[in-house]
């Protein structure tokens, strides 16, 4: 005994879309906004479901409308240029001599010619060292050079010493 051949089952979805043609199983997805300045974008299409949850959030959170989507958008050269100004990067650069007359001033001629004050930058100031030794003599001073620095440069140019080798 042979069987018959079944039946496709009906699934209830819409045939596809042919490519350029809008959904047929309800609303297209998007649909062309035209704006103020005469420019079009694409807008998603909401359903009446998705309109009222977010109207029901929007209720039960006191939420306010919608916003323009331009509403909170700013230009990348003044967002750009608020970010470099809070990070204060203007540094005022020091000629080397005057680097060295004031680290000479502030160790003395005997330091100073195993150092080197390289840079003045940020509350920071860089020292070079010739040797370990010399490094830990600075280490035990750093804060009556720091005090003897403030003095030539100004109160709380220098904050930290750092010693390199």
């Amino acid at each position: 005994m042979g069987r018959a051949p079944r039946k496709k089952k009906e699934t209830g979805k819409a045939p596809a879309a042919a490519p350029g043609q809008p959904c047929r199983a309800g609303l297209p997805r998007f649909r062309i906004i035209s704006g103020a300045d005469g420019a079009e974008r694409a807008e998603r299409t909401r359903t009446a479901n998705q309109g009222a949850r977010d109207q029901a959030l929007a209720d039960f959170y006191g939420a306010g409308p919608d916003l323009p989507s331009g509403a909170n958008m700013r230009s990348m050269e003044s967002l750009l240029g608020e970010v470099l100004e809070s990070l204060n990067l203007q540094e005022n650069t020091i000629k080397p001599e005057v680097l060295a007359a004031i680290w000479e001033k502030a160790v003395g001629a005997r330091l100073a010619s195993f150092t080197e004050l390289q840079s003045v930058a940020k509350g920071s100031a860089r020292v070079w060292v010739s040797h370990p030794m010399v490094r830990y003599e600075l280490t035990r001073l750093k804060p009556q050079l720091i005090k003897a620095l403030n003095s030539e440069l100004g109160e709380g140019c220098v904050k930290t010493l750092r010693i390199v080798q």
